[in-house]
């Protein structure tokens, strides 16, 4: 009877290995926690090609290729209209292409644009174009849809450690963050021709010490992580200062680590800080209004948060680089109301 037993045991670990069971829903993730009225909700992860039907692990075992790739050191994260998720992985030296609308993935070195030795941020504007930094070389490379290398954007000045990078389509400006020149600068979207430069060295507002990573919002505002100041300056499309805040400390509202910053449509800025391992979002007098995620590998947890953006329908999506992935969460505002009524009907 016993030999029975083991043997069903067997049959039935192994049926569920290879077909699944049903598992129990998980509980919401939400911030803050009820009784208060919730305003962000954890959605999901992304780590690779095992996240997506079209280009899953099993068709890698089987044809072997990029199939089976998975993030190892993802670094900055942007999402186009389309929905299309951009992810920069210095480990892998490349840039990864997450499809959630078609269930695919793609690398843009898989698509025969394999010269990248450390990218470090990304972002594509409306025409199709995807711009990428690439700290190790100082170069910022453009490339079609298709991957095609259409150039390099060419500086009066060589880049010096260019790192975040953002396109404004409704402006046609481009914003690269030259971290070793200390300063923000900008190009036309339609000629690439270098126009101008934000900032230049030093601790008063409107100067910049190594800084870092870049939003913006549909406005038109630059957000720009000042690193080493431990804050956050804010820029008016035609490069004035409007303002700036933040501090170094540990209390709600400072920085220690500051990294990815991003802005919702109703203008909450959310900034990440790979020492709190945590998002802070702030109103638009850098007021601290709510701080979300915590230390760990769980569910919507982190380990040395890097890169973020907020797409235009208010998903967050942060670079956990410690756990080599992309956590997802959602801002609960109009727009979320919006499609929740949209459900209902």
């Amino acid at each position: 009877m016993k030999k029975i037993l083991k043997k069903l045991f067997v049959m039935i670990t192994v049926s569920a290995a290879i077909y699944g069971c049903a598992a129990p829903p998980l509980p919401d993730l939400v911030w803050p926690e009820p009784p208060d009225e919730p305003k962000i909700k954890y959605l999901r992860a992304y780590k690779g090609s095992v996240d997506f039907s079209g280009s899953g692990m099993a068709t890698n075992l089987l044809l072997g290729g990029e199939a089976g790739m998975l993030l190892k050191k993802p670094m900055g994260v942007f999402v186009g209209n389309d929905g299309k998720i951009y992810v920069t992985d210095t480990a892998n030296s490349d840039v990864f292409i997450f499809d959630p609308k078609k269930s695919k993935m793609a690398t843009l070195g898989g698509l025969g644009a394999k010269i990248f030795y450390k990218p470090i941020g990304v972002t594509a504007d409306t025409d199709g174009r995807v711009f990428v930094t690439d700290s190790q070389v100082d170069k910022v490379t453009v490339l079609d849809a298709t991957a095609k290398i259409l150039g390099y954007l060419q500086p009066d000045e060589p880049f010096k450690q260019p790192s975040g990078i953002i396109a404004d389509s409704v402006n046609r400006k481009l914003y690269v963050t030259d971290t070793h020149t200390h300063n923000i600068k900008v190009f036309d979207l339609d000629t690439l021709k270098h126009t101008g430069t934000i900032g230049k060295r030093g601790k008063e507002e409107g100067e910049f010490n190594f800084p870092s990573h870049l939003g913006i919002d549909n406005k038109g505002n630059l957000y720009v992580v000042d690193t080493m100041n431990g804050r956050i300056q804010i820029f008016d499309k035609d490069g004035k200062l409007i303002r700036a805040f933040g501090q170094f400390g540990d209390a709600p509202g400072m920085f220690a680590r500051p990294k990815g910053v991003g802005v919702d449509s109703e203008g909450h800025i959310y900034v990440v800080d790979a020492a709190f391992n945590n998002v802070q979002i702030f109103n638009d007098e850098g007021q601290v209004l709510l701080a979300f995620s915590s230390y760990g590998s769980d569910r919507s947890q982190m380990i040395l948060p890097a890169g973020m953006v907020v797409d235009h329908e208010d998903y967050i999506y942060v670079v956990d680089s410690w756990n080599r992935r992309i956590n997802v969460f959602e801002y609960l505002g109009e727009k979320s109301k919006a499609r929740s009524s949209q459900v209902k009907k």
